[in-house]
Order: structure tokens, then sequence, then C-alpha cells
């Protein structure tokens, strides 16, 4: 399965917004309250990548690379396309980036998602717990 990026532009938080908490506010309110405002005070389109596939935006990924390793702060994509392998090539291919950098990757998952079982299937460990989330890692 093939995606494509794209940089993320102002005019994205428009579909992002509600994409964003058709998503992931389920997951959310089994630990804690959602608040409505929170993703677009935050949205930073030079930090954000569009997901593509057929040139159709699909998604979200934010990642940074930090000192000591590459954070994956948000992968998020469309319900229509998920199960179909791109999330998982997503994140294989960070996985690429981050041995070839000889670095780590973590991120956070909200207790309940069950986005964790993908993330354990890729070779992802806990290595924190926290009130509302795991923080995991994928050794490099």
């Amino acid at each position: 399965m093939s995606y494509t990026t794209r940089p993320a532009i102002e005019s994205d938080l428009e579909w992002l917004d509600p994409f964003y908490e058709e998503l992931m506010k389920p997951y959310v309110e089994l630990t804690h309250r959602w608040d409505q405002g929170k993703f677009r005070e935050s949205f930073s389109p030079e930090d954000t990548q569009i997901i593509q596939f057929n040139n159709q935006d699909i998604g979200m990924l934010k990642v940074e690379q930090r000192d000591e390793y590459i954070y994956l702060g948000d992968i998020q994509i469309k319900r229509e396309f998920q199960r179909r392998g791109i999330g998982s090539q997503i994140i294989n291919d960070l996985i690429q980036k981050s041995n070839s950098k000889a670095l780590p990757i973590r991120l956070r998952v909200l207790k309940g998602n069950p986005a964790m079982k993908l993330y354990q299937r890729l070779g992802f460990t806990v290595v924190n717990e926290f009130n509302n989330c795991y923080e995991l890692e994928c050794p490099v």
C-alpha cells in the first residue's frame, strides 16, 4: 500500500479539527474530559504532514526529531483507510529512518486505544505509564 505525504497548510485545520475529534474523542473520554479547542489551539502546520493515498488527503502525521529519540506525536488515518496497512507502512518507514540515525522512536498512546496492539506488533514496548496513557519505545 503506497502513500505519500505533503506539508500541512493552515487551511488543513478546517478538516483536521473535526477529523481529529471524531477519531480521538472516544479514547480521550475513557480517561479524562475532551477539551474542544485543544487541537485547534495547538495545530502547527510546520510540524504536520498530511498523509495521502492516490492524491487524496487521508490523515495526518507529526514526527519530531529530538536529541535522544524520534517522537511520533500523532498518526491519524481516516476510518475508511484504516486496516489497509498504511499506518503500519508509515511506522515501518519511520523505524527504518530511526535505525539509520541510531535513535529509538517514542510515542504516547491513550489507555484503551486499540492502536496499542499495532504498536506492540511493530516492536514497541511500554517504558512509562501515566494516568491517561502509556509511553512506548521502539529501540534501535
